[in-house]
C-alpha cells in the first residue's frame, strides 16, 4: 500500500490555511516587554551553563 506523502501535506496545509484565513480565526496575542526579558534571561542561563560546562571535566 503506498501513501502518498505529498498529497497528504497539501491537503494539510490547504486545511490549515483555509483555518487561518477564516474570519472566526484568533490571532495568538503578541510578544510583551516581559515575554522578550524572560527569553533573554533563559537564553543567558543556557549560555552560562554551556560555557560553565566546557570547564567541568
Amino acid at each position: 500500500m503506498k501513501v502518498d506523502y505529498e498529497a497528504r501535506l497539501m491537503e494539510e496545509i490547504e486545511a490549515r490555511i483555509s483555518e487561518m484565513e477564516s474570519d472566526s480565526y484568533e490571532f495568538p496575542t503578541r510578544f510583551a516587554k516581559k515575554d522578550y526579558i524572560f527569553t533573554a534571561i533563559v537564553i543567558l542561563i543556557c549560555l552560562v551553563g554551556v560555557i560553565g560546562g566546557a570547564f567541568i571535566v
